[in-house]
């Protein structure tokens, strides 16, 4: 069956981030251990409510004052919590030739600060038909759910539509919703495994 859509991910297919750098940032701007500022970010479930949409920018921002003392205001805060990312050039350039000649989507846990800057400092969502981001559905990747949103959002049959993550676990929960799913690996590979699927 024909491909007819493709859904990208944001984070490390399209921008580059690094988790350990952005750790240390965060360090550096509270002056704490990175370990403990770890455990109150990746720990304890916080991410998960962040990319579900139930903590705010103003609640973060709330947070990094209460439990390390932060002291920034709230517009250099979200300096501190976005300006991270860089583009990744060869995914892009995967996007842009294939947004000019089939629907291409975002699908991506996500968070409104991030997004926000995203719109504001990159052309990527103004090359899509559309985005599924989790913080808006209150669902997140792998959840079947947010599979079957992005499915609705295109129209699309799960074997007519390909989806690109750089996690695994994130394939293995669209594959079993029935879409292709390309872990990402770099856009040279990211091109052989679309031109297999008859997307060249």
């Amino acid at each position: 069956m024909a491909i007819k859509a493709v859904f990208f991910d944001i984070g490390n297919v399209l921008l580059k981030f690094s988790n350990k750098r952005i750790l240390r940032k965060f360090a550096w701007a509270v002056r704490r251990h990175p370990v403990k500022v770890a455990r109150h970010i990746w720990k304890g479930g916080l991410v998960d409510r962040i990319e579900r949409g139930e903590v705010s920018g103003t609640d973060l921002h709330d947070l990094f004052i209460k439990e390390f003392g932060y002291t920034g205001d709230y517009a250099k805060f979200k300096g501190l919590w976005c300006d991270h990312f860089t583009l990744d050039r060869g995914s892009f350039a995967v996007l842009k030739n294939l947004s000019g000649r089939m629907p291409t989507y975002l699908l991506s846990n996500t968070n409104a600060l991030h997004i926000e800057h995203i719109r504001e400092r990159y052309s990527v969502p103004g090359l899509v038909k559309g985005a599924i981001l989790s913080h808006e559905l209150r669902l997140r990747k792998p959840q079947r759910e947010i599979y079957e949103a992005a499915l609705t959002m295109s129209g699309t049959l799960p074997d007519e539509t390909v989806f690109i993550d750089d996690l695994e676990e994130n394939c293995e929960g669209a594959r079993k919703v029935g879409l292709h799913a390309i872990r990402y690996r770099g856009a040279r590979d990211l091109k052989k495994r679309l031109a297999a699927l008859g997307v060249g």
